[in-house]
């Protein structure tokens, strides 16, 4: 059966995007000749660029989570490399979204070192400067393997981000091995029961990322989302991708009240 953009979401804290909110960002996000474009690459928090004013969003994870085939789902082009070697994405990397001639981007991804194995405990510190001293940072979203569910690894960053009151957001990634036990069954569609399973397992994480009474500072935001690159909705749209470009979207402020389409059919910001 088809199953729903936000079928295996969990929201408790927000409300779900409707049909034209998902609409919205996905005209938002769909490739031109300005959008995506890939701004700059660095290794050093020091040499970030520091005149820009828009609003930026991270995706970190472990090492080989599918963060990269994640951005690339989101952007429409493959322009983030992908590896199935762990600690591939060595520096971080800025792609800029809804860009027009002559015209900044409306939102700046960006692509972070994984951490864990295969990665380099120096990038850590430079990471982690930018995160807590970033002006234009608005969210991080982190990317949890649906497979192997939260590791140690993921637990550290989780408190991290507590302690020093980054706003952060959970994805789980390649949400299809919660879903099927094996990838040629999802060709058929998903059943009931798995499908309550899989909401049953993400809720589960929510005493996780939001730990009652550990006065760590505040959790991740009260909405799970997930997404998988081996369900096709319908042609180039992967399970979960439009949620989480609106994801994206609200978390740089451009969740208001706003037209779908304007008069010249772009996307009205």
């Amino acid at each position: 059966k088809d199953i729903p953009a936000t079928a295996v979401n969990y929201y408790w804290d927000t409300q779900a995007p409707d049909e034209s909110q998902l609409a919205y960002a996905d005209k938002v996000f769909a490739p031109s000749r300005h959008s995506p474009v890939k701004l700059w690459t660095l290794s050093k928090f020091r040499t970030t660029p520091l005149s820009s004013t828009t609003p930026e969003v991270a995706f970190l994870g472990r090492s080989n989570v599918g963060k990269s085939s994640l951005l690339n789902a989101l952007m429409g082009q493959e322009i983030c490399w992908t590896s199935s070697k762990p600690g591939r994405t060595q520096t971080m990397n800025a792609f800029g979204i809804g860009g027009t001639k002559g015209g900044e981007s409306k939102v700046v991804l960006l692509d972070m070192p994984g951490y864990g194995k295969g990665s380099r405990s120096e990038w850590g510190a430079e990471i982690m400067k930018y995160l807590k001293n970033r002006k234009q940072l608005r969210r991080t979203f982190i990317l949890i393997d649906g497979q192997h569910g939260i590791k140690h690894s993921d637990e550290g960053i989780l408190e991290l981000f507590r302690h020093y009151a980054i706003p952060h957001q959970i994805i789980v990634s390649k949400v299809d091995n919660i879903m099927a036990a094996r990838t040629s069954q999802l060709a058929t569609g998903v059943t009931e029961e798995r499908l309550l399973q899989t909401q049953k397992k993400i809720q589960e994480l929510r005493p996780i990322i939001q730990p009652v009474g550990r006065d760590e500072g505040p959790g991740a935001l009260g909405e799970i989302l997930t997404c998988s690159s081996k369900v096709l909705r319908t042609p180039g749209n992967y399970l979960g991708i439009s949620p989480i470009r609106w994801a994206i979207l609200s978390a740089a402020g451009y969740d208001g009240t706003m037209e779908v389409r304007s008069s010249h059919g772009q996307p009205d910001l």
